[in-house]
């Protein structure tokens, strides 16, 4: 585990694959490079880049990003235990996002404060995970 600091989202705690990318692109770009890590890794890994712009303002606004890296037949079950403790279906939070003026994730924007984060997780609370 790494605790990662990223542009516009603050301090972050990773683990796995994903911190390795992420740490590989700070230590070869400088810190701003952390954000282009993240998304950089997800979109490696296959999420498109929209998905990886809304997952990196999702964390951003307060949210927790769980990545996984299983064998194809485990990727079944992972699903259902993610689906199990409140999936975030990334086009429906885009959605919102956009709904606000959001466009993308902008590394130079601040951290939310304590306030905006409560506001942010109040206002997206009853939205429909994935099921």
């Amino acid at each position: 585990m790494a605790l990662l600091a990223i542009p516009g989202v603050g301090p972050v705690v990773a683990a796995g694959w994903l911190v390795s990318t992420a740490v590989g692109a700070i230590a070869g770009a400088g810190a701003g490079a952390a954000t282009g890590g993240v998304i950089g890794s997800l979109t490696s890994a296959g999420v498109s880049r929209e998905h990886a712009h809304v997952y990196a303002e999702g964390v951003r606004r307060g949210g927790s990003l769980v990545t996984a890296r299983v064998e194809g037949h485990r990727a079944a079950a992972v699903e259902e235990i993610m689906s199990r403790h409140r999936s975030v279906d990334p086009d429906t939070r885009g959605r919102v996002y956009r709904e606000g003026g959001w466009r993308a994730f902008d590394e130079a924007s601040p951290p939310y404060t304590a306030e905006e984060l409560e506001r942010e997780r109040e206002r997206t609370r009853d939205l429909i995970p994935i099921a």
